[in-house]
């Protein structure tokens, strides 16, 4: 056990250092490019919203100047601004740099990097709910983008933000406002974007008014064009050109982006981030917007300080105000439809796993449909569902946690990875007859596991090895059937039939849904699995509760929409082993630990057993049993 603590305290270890020293190559690299691009102007881009719109219109705007590098895609953490600076050429005009500064000493890097000559704030929000790292520390962090203009320097700030407001007016740079209040130098009058108009805009500047086409939707965006505006008259562009320059400029990916389909379905992709925050806007141009049908998925939502339970509701009841149908996706989807009643049955659905979500909106989406996708990149991936439509993906992983769009990683359409289901059998119906009938008085075992030998006898199979021991013990044998393995005996005068879903067991729920239909979970099932919390050889029997962090109990949650349940969860932590449990979930289990986990699961089946004989075959166990 010392030493599985050892190998993966040296693992994190060597994670550290090869960070550190990517890290340290990439400032090392960055400075020493710095040295050769002393003709070139850099563009520094910060705020807590709207900074990638704002640095891709910025660079459309300044390209019409020069040859123009722009940080990609919204890389803005220290090594990405290296990286920037490092692809900038010393024959390029300017430099257009996006910089997070969310988080204490997040500029200290950047502004070693470079010396913006226009630095831009966009406006100041709470980075993270439950953050120490308040406003006002916000604000002072992201005004050092500022205080590191040269004297000649001019900065772009939101008038309309007060903690902006505050420090510009002590600044001893030039300062070009921007935003609706009086006194902006560049003055929003007038502000419209609904649907299939695109975003329009009546700003002032020195006295005359000019009205501002543009090729983007959501009033949100306003602020970004405004930015982009006052970059291109602080770059010594007249106004009426920058506008010009800017007609023509697409939005950004996944920040109310327009992706048209070829059966007449429009999707409205607002799926970099989610905090909670930011709904209103997205949910104000599906408000005003013109279509036949509204469509609004939602995916997982971030930075709220309101308990889960209570937020997804209230979040699915203003989305059924505006939108025809409502599809919630991820681990909180059973959450928002669980007080539904009456017509919203009808258009609010949640779906824990994304492909079901996909196979639902084929069935239900008509030409003419306005698809709003609302979700957080790095846990949702919600493009994928328009991906799917066009060519049948290969990738349906929760929670990958890479923070690029699918649109750039091979994985969606390589059909060799073993994590993910490709079934042609699952169906997003949910009334569709279970593939292993109901019988009366008998009790389903479901064992979690992952399908394939590299797996077997692993810590997350758990669940699989735990079944399979049972199944040897009784003589029972293993029949092969759709979407899984089935085997069914007799146990102490309890007749049981146990389950192994052929699916990769962070999308457990949909396949046991389709097994055994929509009711039996909770009235004749127990699910059986591994869990990191509880150490090795030990067993907890309980009914209900959350999914401690299991994924794959977290799908069979939001498959059913419930999380009353029958569980026997098996001790897999090793004694003394602090590790993270990815790093722990496939690691082969010894001997000695077999026969410990085996002991653990004849104990827990005899637990539940003795209650099922003292109530007559009620499956209802004391939660702290």
């Amino acid at each position: 056990m010392a030493i599985t603590a050892l190998t993966s305290r040296a693992r994190d270890l060597v994670a550290i250092l090869r960070w550190r020293t990517e890290f340290a190559s990439a400032m090392a690299r960055a400075l020493i490019k710095r040295s050769v691009l002393g003709k070139v102007e850099f563009v520094g881009i910060t705020g807590s919203a709207g900074k990638t719109t704002t640095k891709d219109l910025c660079a459309g705007i300044l390209s019409g100047k020069g040859s123009v590098t722009k940080t990609q895609q919204s890389s803005n953490e220290p090594a990405m601004v290296a990286n920037t600076v490092v692809a900038t050429r010393p024959g390029d005009r300017y430099s257009v740099v996006e910089v997070s500064g969310g988080e204490p000493r997040a500029m200290n890097w950047p502004l070693r990097l470079f010396t913006p000559s226009i630095a831009v704030v966009t406006l100041i929000q709470r980075e993270h709910a439950r953050s120490d790292f308040g406003l006002e520390d916000i604000a002072t962090e992201k005004f050092r983008l500022v205080q590191a203009l040269p004297k000649d320097g001019i900065a772009i700030l939101n008038i309309d933000d007060p903690l902006l407001l505050e420090r510009g007016q002590h600044c001893r740079r030039k300062v070009i406002w921007v935003g609706r209040s009086e006194g902006a130098t560049l003055r929003l009058l007038e502000c419209q974007s609904k649907w299939p108009q695109p975003l329009t805009l009546k700003v002032k500047y020195k006295g005359e008014d000019h009205t501002v086409v543009t090729a983007l939707h959501g009033e949100q965006l306003a602020l970004s064009v405004l930015c982009a505006l006052a970059v291109g008259v602080a770059a010594g562009m007249e106004l009426p050109d920058a506008i010009k320059s800017l007609r023509k400029l697409e939005p950004s990916e996944g920040r109310m982006q327009v992706v048209a389909g070829r059966d007449d379905v429009t999707f409205l992709r607002d799926d970099w981030k989610a905090p909670l925050w930011s709904l209103d806007s997205p949910m104000k141009f599906m408000r005003d917007a013109k279509a036949p049908r509204k469509v609004m998925v939602i995916g997982t939502l971030s930075d709220y300080s309101r308990s889960a339970s209570k937020l997804y509701p209230q979040v699915a009841e203003r989305a059924l105000e505006i939108a025809d149908q409502v599809i919630f996706v991820g681990p909180n989807a059973y959450r928002a439809t669980k007080k539904a009643n009456g017509d919203q049955l009808k258009r609010l659905h949640g779906f824990a796993e994304l492909r079901q979500a996909s196979l639902y909106l084929r069935e239900v989406l008509r030409p003419g449909d306005l698809v709003l996708l609302k979700g957080s990149s790095r846990a949702d991936h919600l493009v994928r569902l328009i991906l799917d439509r066009e060519s049948p993906i290969a990738c349906w992983e929760s929670r990958c946690g890479k923070s690029q769009f699918c649109t750039q990683c091979k994985r969606a359409y390589d059909f060799s990875n073993p994590a993910t289901i490709h079934s042609d059998a699952l169906s997003a119906a949910s009334d569709a007859l279970p593939l292993i009938p109901n019988v009366q008085g008998r009790i389903a075992l479901l064992g979690l596991g992952n399908p394939g030998g590299k797996y077997q006898l692993t810590r997350h199979n758990a669940g699989h090895f735990a079944l399979d021991t049972l199944a040897q013990e009784q003589g029972m044998v293993w029949e092969q059937i759709s979407l899984g393995q089935v085997s069914e005996g007799v146990i102490q005068g309890v007749q049981v039939m146990l389950v192994k879903p052929d699916a990769a067991i962070n999308h457990s729920g949909e396949v046991i849904r389709r097994m055994l239909g929509a009711e039996e979970l909770a009235s004749a099932a127990v699910v059986i699995h591994d869990d990191m919390d509880l150490e090795h050889g030990t067993v907890k029997v309980c009914r209900g509760g959350g999914d401690g962090g299991h994924l794959g109990v977290r799908s069979i949650i939001g498959a059913y929409g419930t999380q009353d349940f029958q569980r026997i969860r098996l001790g897999v932590r090793p004694q003394g082993d602090d590790s993270k449990s990815r790093r722990l979930v496939h690691q082969r289990l010894s001997n000695q630990e077999l026969q410990q986990l085996t002991a653990a699961f004849s104990s827990g089946l005899q637990q539940l057993l003795n209650q099922l004989q003292r109530h007559e075959a009620s499956l209802v166990v004391d939660a702290g049993a």
